[in-house]
């Protein structure tokens, strides 16, 4: 189950879906999915790859930012600036649980001002 949280007007975040949700994303209006779960975590989670491609075949863009545990760095958070600024909004994040996400986009929006 898909239950996004609206971070900013562009941005939503989202517990780790799987490639089979990805039609719902779309569905829900998205036009981007962005991972921040690097790949390898968890045996039962949908990979990059994966995702990616269900993503080209629901008409969504794709973005991988992978963020470790440890929370994102001054890297990460330029690097998702760009994304915010390129990827078709809106953008749907995720991770795990959608904590990194949330620290992330946080992080962001802190920078910002």
């Amino acid at each position: 189950m898909i239950t996004p949280t609206k971070m900013t007007a562009d941005i939503s975040i989202c517990a780790q879906p799987s490639a089979r949700d990805v039609g719902l994303i779309h569905t829900l209006g998205f036009k981007s999915i962005l991972c921040n779960r690097p790949d390898g975590e968890a045996i039962d989670q949908s990979l990059y790859e994966e995702m990616r491609q269900a993503a080209a075949y629901s008409g969504l863009k794709a973005a991988y930012l992978p963020i470790g545990q440890d929370g994102p760095t001054e890297a990460d958070v330029e690097k998702l600036a760009e994304l915010v600024r390129t990827l078709p909004r809106p953008i749907l994040a995720y991770c795990e649980t959608g904590d990194r996400c949330e620290r992330l986009i946080n992080a962001m929006m802190a920078s910002e001002v």
